[in-house]
């Protein structure tokens, strides 16, 4: 027996294939919008965008302080009174010690004990005592004018003479009794009132 010829399609099966179309098509043009919309948004920032630069603060210069303190001026150079006795400059070699001694604290009696270290002075209301040979010990052999407290006598002319103004002014004088004061060396009795004489230390020659 001949095979028979095939059943065409039913209505109900061409109705499935074209709704399975339809899905297809539609699934198709809605992902095709969603690949347009997602191509069209804008890229993720970089992560190497430029930092913005910053102001560094300036850093202002503290200003010069200026000072107002007074300096003491040197007791010896040109701003030194030459009027005012001074005692002897250091000679050109330094004193070797001999002995481990301190010579203030000796009495008059065994000061010269230490002929070396120590020496005799005499303030000006004449109590001795003991002191210590400065380090660079002048080699004069006599004390000139104005020179005060040396180890060694007034030259010829002078004389060692104490006293001062009150206040540098007078009229009364500082008093010489109790004091740490040594004798100077001014040429009193010249009849001249010299640069290191005044009433005090030489009435003969500076009268009031």
């Amino acid at each position: 027996m001949a095979p028979g010829a095939p059943h065409p399609p039913s209505d109900s099966r061409r109705r499935g294939v074209a709704k399975n179309l339809l899905l297809v098509i539609a699934c198709l043009l809605v992902g095709g919008a969603a690949a347009v919309v997602v191509s069209r948004q804008d890229p993720p920032p970089p992560d190497d965008l430029p930092i913005p630069a910053v102001a560094v603060p300036k850093i202002e210069a503290k200003a010069e302080v200026k000072t107002s303190a007074r300096v003491t001026p040197p007791l010896t150079g040109p701003k030194r009174d030459p009027r005012i006795p001074q005692r002897m400059p250091p000679g050109p070699e330094m004193r070797r010690s001999t002995q481990d001694v301190w010579c203030e604290g000796l009495s008059v009696e065994r000061c010269d004990d230490f002929p070396q270290d120590c020496e005799l002075a005499t303030y000006c209301d004449g109590v001795r005592f003991c002191r210590t040979q400065p380090l660079y010990p002048n080699e004069a052999k006599c004390a000139e004018e104005g020179i005060y407290g040396a180890s060694v006598a007034c030259c010829p002319g002078l004389v060692p003479r104490c006293g001062t103004p009150e206040h540098y002014v007078g009229p009364k004088c500082n008093p010489i009794q109790g004091t740490t004061e040594e004798p100077a060396c001014v040429r009193c009795g010249d009849g001249v009132c010299g640069r290191f004489e005044q009433v005090c230390n030489c009435p003969e020659d500076c009268a009031r």
